[in-house]
């Protein structure tokens, strides 16, 4: 059993905890960590939890924690990462990894050199629409071969925040993001997953008039050139309304058409009437949560059973696209993304 101190427990931490339990398997939870010695205190009550620390350096110490789960604010990931690393110890990081592919490369380098396994808390790629478009794309089912595809994701918050202890999500000063990269890292990583690697990277900017939030953008789209030479539109937002299953993909092959949202996927075969409507499908369920699932992949990674989707250096490259995003908005030019990054591997 790998033994795991989950440093921050607020509500990244706390899935963390449940995904634990949900497992059941390859990974005890060995301690929790957070600065907050009365929120601390509370958390281990409410999960039942004995061993508790207030300062990470601690469970780092500790010769009974194998692993660190890092939970905490962004700004913090690349910091805990390298003194985790230093300290032998595996690690597994919240999303996004760093907040630069810099910070990201340090924090494999260094984790490569101290002998420890890097991998990213990233649980899109494990949701059932994720592996059901990947099957799809992959081997041409309803589609064909494919030709072009759109993602649309996002919500609506016209005052974009976050309350209480997750103020911080999107407070610039101390972490924060816009939905560029808090939302639009989910989205990238989900994006490779299905389609395959990103080339290029064009994107623009938009703000609605009701869009609260200066400092932040509202909407983020643009096209991206895969390396297989097929596009990909998209559009993360969080100053729109997306009502029904207008969010999520649709995918066009030279054989058909597939709409899909989180909960159902519709299939347009070329041999269908266009009177008819469309075949609805639901996706496979999975026994385990998204969340057991990457605990399980994290587990498997460090035992060198198997190499699941989301490493250090595979969510490293959906750093690269969701930077390259903001760089290209900034620029009005399109984002090469080895040659802006070099070979992220």
């Amino acid at each position: 059993m790998l033994r795991i101190a989950i440093v921050g427990v607020g509500w990244a931490g706390t899935r963390h905890v449940e995904a634990l339990r949900e497992l059941g398997r390859k990974i005890a939870l060995d301690c929790i960590v957070d600065n907050d010695a009365d929120f601390l205190k509370s958390q281990a009550e409410e999960l039942g939890i004995r061993k508790t620390y207030t300062d990470y350096h601690d469970a780092l110490a500790d010769p009974d924690v194998d692993a660190v789960s890092i939970c905490l604010p962004h700004n913090l990931h690349c910091p805990v990462a390298l003194a985790a690393a230093a300290a032998k110890k595996h690690i597994l990081c919240e999303k996004p990894m760093a907040l630069t592919v810099e910070e990201a490369t340090r924090m494999i380098d260094v984790a490569e050199s101290n002998g420890v396994k890097l991998y990213v808390a990233e649980n899109v790629p494990y949701a059932p629409m994720s592996k059901f478009l990947r099957e799809i794309v992959r081997s041409g089912r309803y589609i064909g071969e494919l030709t072009f595809a759109r993602m649309v994701a996002g919500f609506q918050a016209q005052q974009y925040g976050y309350p209480g202890r997750r103020a911080w999500l999107s407070t610039l000063e101390i972490g924060g993001t816009g939905t560029w990269m808090l939302h639009g890292i989910h989205s990238m990583a989900q994006l490779r997953f299905i389609f395959g690697e990103v080339d290029t990277v064009y994107m623009q900017e938009h703000k609605a008039g009701s869009f609260q939030r200066a400092d932040l953008e509202g909407t983020m789209s643009g096209l991206f050139t895969l390396e297989s030479g097929v596009h990909v539109s998209v559009v993360q937002t969080c100053e729109t309304r997306l009502s029904h299953n207008l969010g999520g993909y649709t995918i066009h092959g030279d054989q058909g058409n597939v709409r899909a949202s989180w909960n159902a996927v519709e299939v347009f075969s070329s041999t269908q009437d266009t009177r008819q409507a469309p075949e609805l499908l639901s996706y496979p369920e999975d026994a385990l949560s998204d969340y057991a699932q990457e605990m399980e992949a994290f587990a498997d990674y460090v035992a060198g059973v198997s190499v699941g989707p989301t490493t250090g250096r595979s969510e490293r490259r959906s750093l690269a696209i969701v930077e390259a995003g903001y760089e290209s908005a900034q620029t009005g030019r399109p984002i090469h993304l080895k040659s802006r990054f070099g070979d992220l591997g």
